[in-house]
């Protein structure tokens, strides 16, 4: 019994693990052009961007969880650490806490919001196909 509900949490841990980066990379690439046209056109950043942003970095946190906490399932019914999956784990670290840099902006015009929550994301996006790469 105990073997058929660790399968079970591994299964859903590994679904939810690579269904969720879908639904970051539409996510993300839409708030990157909103982004730039936001920053090209001159326009307010209002509550909509923002929450964009939020929605993003609040997936990314999930995606992390998920991915550790199957990491930690796999690791305990595996009983073996895969270096591999430990340096991606630490990567997709990394680009889930680039995001919340954007909090040092608040205050700024709103071109500098702009211009600079595209290159926190577009950095994100570059520390994840890194990570992404060091899976074998």
């Amino acid at each position: 019994m105990f073997l058929k509900f660790e399968a079970a949490a591994l299964h859903f841990f590994y679904l939810a693990h690579w269904i969720i980066p879908w639904l970051i990379l539409i996510l993300g690439m839409y708030t990157i052009v909103r982004f730039a046209r936001g920053y090209i056109d001159k326009q307010p950043f209002t509550q909509a961007e923002r929450r964009l942003f939020v929605i993003f970095r609040d997936l990314m946190k999930i995606q992390g969880v998920t991915g550790i906490t199957y990491f930690a399932l796999r690791s305990f019914i595996a009983h073996t650490l895969s270096g591999h999956y430990m340096l991606h784990a630490v990567t997709m670290f990394i680009a889930a806490m680039i995001l919340p840099l954007g909090s040092l902006w608040k205050s700024e015009d709103d071109a500098t919001r702009y211009l600079n929550h595209f290159y926190l994301l577009l950095a994100s996006f570059f520390v994840m196909l890194l990570g992404l790469a060091l899976i074998p």
